[in-house]
């Protein structure tokens, strides 16, 4: 499994349209707005990198008002006691 975090820059007073679209995505674990450079933190779990790669190109990307992306790929996820 793949886990990653994306940032989004979204439109200006497009913020709560753009997040309930996510929201609804079965591939999104979490997604909380941000203050900063990006507006949006998203939290995803595919299979393999491929389909990591068609969310992001194919779904994330095309939604209307979100303007830039950066996914960061979980190299390795913290250890719980």
């Amino acid at each position: 499994m793949i886990s990653a975090f994306t940032l989004a820059r979204i439109s200006p007073e497009k913020n709560a349209q753009v997040l309930a679209k996510i929201r609804a995505l079965p591939i999104i674990e979490e997604v909380t707005l941000v203050y900063g450079e990006f507006d949006i933190i998203l939290k995803t779990r595919t299979k393999d990198l491929q389909e990591l790669n068609k969310f992001i190109y194919n779904v994330l990307r095309r939604i209307p008002h979100i303007t830039v992306t950066t996914t960061m790929i979980i190299a390795r996820a913290p250890e719980t006691k």
